[in-house]
């Protein structure tokens, strides 16, 4: 599914406007229509019931005007509530708002002085719509508006926003000071950033998106990921073998985190792998039971971990791999480094770089290593990785986590995948947005699944776009399936063990 700031949306109406010899008029009538059916269908017959509507100035405002006159229609009880100055209405919000004063629509203007009398009378209302500011809100609210905030998420009463929750930004889903928290947020045309990128996505409540009963054209670079994406998993054709689905290399563990080395690996499988070969420090070999993974024991150093001892055996164990998955619970030893960056340098296949091998990334390798090359590559930071990456502070990587992610990989020619929430999947060409996964999956070892998820994936033969972002995707909903039992105490294991009913 696509998804667009708030000022993409407009580009995209005002080139249909033009294309098609659309008037504003037309759309609004339109977008007030799709807002009734949505309500319809939602909360069933609204023929008596109380629904108030906060209209703005702009065109959002005049959507809920339209919407209003409509559900009049319906036999549906409706009061408008006037947002903002009223000097400065659009042309299509004043002609629809002097259609519903001849209908006779029960009218209340928004004043500071009044916020005791707005709370009563919206507080008699059986369902709230948001209509002050959709995609035309940035920067922070004003003293009125932030008393109309508090007096609406006070009361208890089912809120619908159009376009997006007032409050939030549409294009980054920043929340300065407060904004409404919405039950549904119907997005026009197209579903908005804003609502997709936290905090903005905590306040938008659940999405729907609707048609504006014309054709959209916009050749979009980003997405978000759904249900209709697992159609990217590789055909298995039934004479296939083990060899058909790939055979990865998991370099990972050390004598403190034999864990990490374990999850990713048995996530290979679990992912569709046909055979994993898993590389560990031969210290810690004894703590793998017999299973279906080829164990390989490697010279360790002093201290446990994989170095230039193992070098030679890594790099032999190289040959006739599919994907490499590199990382999990290696240290960040300058040793340790030493050896990853040799690794990456000879391995010329696609490969998923996490954890302590991110370290390795520095400028200087970075530009050592072709363009070419960097390609086949999945770097998957969390927000404190990214931001040793990128010279910044974990914080302001949250914040603008979209833009650092598609920075990073237009910079360096590969696949970032930056985790969070929600996470970020990003090429030169196209990012994804997650919409899957929960708080629960918060947890040590979920990043060490999500590596052994997205390199059986690239075993698989997937290019590293999709694979990374199917492997997200299916690791969050694997993790909202297993937490259907609690989200506390949820274990990265938990997750690992539903992947299979995810991928069938």
């Amino acid at each position: 599914m696509q998804v667009v700031t708030g000022a993409e949306m407009q580009s995209i109406e005002k080139e249909a406007f033009a294309k098609l010899g659309l008037t504003p008029l037309l759309v609004m009538e339109n977008a007030g229509s799709r807002i009734v059916e949505v309500l319809k269908r939602e909360y069933g017959s609204l023929s008596n019931k109380r629904i108030h509507i906060l209209a703005g100035t702009g065109n959002n405002g005049g959507d809920g005007l339209v919407a209003a006159r409509q559900l009049m229609t319906l036999g549906a009880r409706i009061k408008v509530y006037l947002v903002g100055n009223q000097q400065k209405l659009s042309k299509e919000n004043s002609t629809n708002l002097q259609i519903l004063r001849k209908l006779g629509a029960d009218f209340f203007t928004v004043e500071a002085g009044q916020m005791g009398k707005l709370k009563f009378s919206l507080g008699l209302a059986d369902l709230i719509i948001d209509a002050i500011f959709g995609t035309g809100f940035s920067g922070h609210l004003d003293a009125e508006l932030e008393s109309l905030v508090s007096v609406v998420n006070e009361i208890r009463c089912p809120l619908v926003s159009i376009d997006c929750p007032t409050g939030v930004n549409a294009t980054t889903g920043e929340v300065r000071t407060q904004a409404f928290h919405a039950e549904l947020t119907i997005n026009l045309g197209f579903l908005k950033m804003g609502c997709v990128l936290y905090p903005g996505k905590a306040h938008a409540g659940r999405n729907i998106v609707v048609d504006l009963g014309f054709p959209l054209t916009y050749e979009g670079t980003r997405s978000l990921l759904g249900d209709k994406d697992l159609s990217w998993l590789p055909r298995r054709e039934p004479w296939s073998h083990k060899g058909s689905f790939g055979h990865t290399l998991v370099v990972a563990g050390s004598k403190t985190y034999a864990g990490a080395a374990a999850l990713s690996a048995q996530a290979v499988l679990r992912g569709g792998g046909g055979m994993v070969t898993l590389a560990v420090p031969a210290g810690i070999s004894d703590r793998f039971r017999p299973d279906e993974l080829i164990l390989a024991p490697v010279d360790e150093t002093d201290q446990g971990t994989i170095g230039v001892p193992s070098l030679q055996e890594l790099l032999e164990l190289l040959e006739g791999k599919d994907a490499l998955a590199i990382g999990p619970g290696l240290t960040r030893l300058p040793e340790v480094i030493q050896v990853v960056q040799e690794l990456l340098r000879k391995w010329h296949g696609p490969c998923v770089i996490d954890a302590d091998a991110l370290v390795a990334l520095d400028e200087g390798f970075l530009k050592s290593v072709p363009k070419e090359k960097r390609s086949r590559w999945i770097v998957t930071p969390h927000p404190g990785e990214m931001a040793r990456l990128v010279s910044k502070g974990a914080k302001a990587v949250d914040a603008s986590r979209l833009e650092i992610a598609e920075t990073f990989a237009k910079a360096w020619n590969l696949v970032v995948v930056l985790k969070g929430a929600p996470t970020i999947i990003s090429s030169t060409q196209h990012t994804y947005i997650n919409s899957s996964g929960n708080p629960g999956m918060a947890t040590a070892g979920s990043g060490d699944v999500l590596t052994g998820l997205i390199a059986a994936l690239l075993s698989q033969g997937l290019e590293p776009l999709r694979a990374g972002a199917l492997g997200v995707y299916v690791h969050g909903k694997a993790g909202d399936r297993a937490a259907l039992r609690g989200q506390r105490g949820l274990k990265a294991s938990d997750s690992l063990q539903v992947v299979q009913e995810i991928i069938s």
